[in-house]
């Protein structure tokens, strides 16, 4: 078995724990901006010390190439939401699963990275999953077509960046190039705050503790995803076991929704629950395709 796939599996748990953590900030009166600039900026701050690790210099001649990932990782983030915004959560956040078949797709087609079949056929397990977990609020409208557009646009954004990791972490030292993406990033995203208005940042005192908390998930998730694809170079195999965060995410809300004030176990009927099981099923077998498929380190 392919042990550092464990890493990204930890980081799909840290991901789902996230989202829970981050509804309850919301249902405490945090926004949009606090997601985006504040996260951003603290991410950028705990991948810092990394720098300390790199033995290399950095190869300041080569800075074009975090900050051209950062964009693709920026453009992502706003495909996904204005997804949100124009149409239904379940229509939009099933589609992000195709990015595991996108990684796939772009390194073997346009970087003729080898990929194995059996990561093609965790891919489309992946993604399949997750569309079955989604299959049951599927609900159609004038926006649906403009959401979907959407989504696989933000999927294709997320998986470009991934690729890109992969391709250029390389001449920096993993260690070097994931602070100078996420430095870019901040940066970035920094430039939304005057759309935004500083009035954004202010949240009521009870939600800041969630706040901190859900942030520290997603430093944490982010951590992990972004160094093992820098350090073991399989963005596929890596997408694929991240892609059971919405299998962890089912099972948190599940058995400890009620901890976060969420209410959705509640109101799942026995459909979707059934169609959620199902997706779930195929997302564990592609993660045992991907263990068993992926290329050997």
């Amino acid at each position: 078995m392919t042990l550092y796939l464990l890493v990204p599996l930890l980081a799909a748990v840290a991901f789902a724990m996230g989202s829970l953590v981050y509804k309850r900030a919301f249902a405490e009166g945090a926004g949009v901006a606090h997601a985006v600039i504040l996260n951003n900026v603290v991410l950028a701050v705990a991948f810092l010390p990394l720098f300390l690790l790199e033995e290399r210099p950095v190869p300041w001649g080569l800075l074009h190439l975090p900050a051209i990932t950062a964009t693709a990782f920026v453009l992502g983030h706003l495909l996904n939401v204005l997804s949100l915004r124009l149409g239904d959560v379940s229509v939009a956040t099933p589609l992000l699963g195709s990015k595991v078949v996108m990684v796939a797709l772009l390194g073997r087609v346009v970087f003729d990275w080898p990929v194995t079949p059996p990561q093609f056929l965790a891919a489309g397990l992946a993604t399949g999953g997750v569309l079955v977990m989604g299959a049951a609020d599927w609900h159609g409208g004038r926006r649906t077509g403009l959401t979907i557009l959407l989504a696989l646009g933000c999927a294709a954004c997320f998986a470009l960046t991934d690729v890109l990791i992969q391709l250029w972490a390389a001449p920096f030292g993993t260690f070097n190039f994931l602070p100078l993406l996420f430095l870019a990033l901040a940066g970035e995203s920094l430039l939304f705050l005057p759309f935004l208005g500083r009035a954004s940042l202010r949240a009521p005192k009870a939600a800041w503790k969630w706040i901190g908390l859900a942030t520290a998930c997603s430093a944490l998730q982010a951590i992990l995803v972004t160094w093992s694809i820098g350090h073991w170079r399989d963005a596929a195999g890596v997408n694929v076991v991240y892609g059971t965060r919405g299998l962890w995410s089912l099972a948190l809300v599940w058995w400890a929704g009620r901890w976060f004030g969420n209410t959705e176990r509640a109101s799942v009927g026995r459909r979707t629950f059934l169609l959620r099981v199902a997706g779930g099923i195929l997302i564990l077998a592609a993660v045992i395709a991907a263990m068993k498929g992926a290329p050997a380190r």
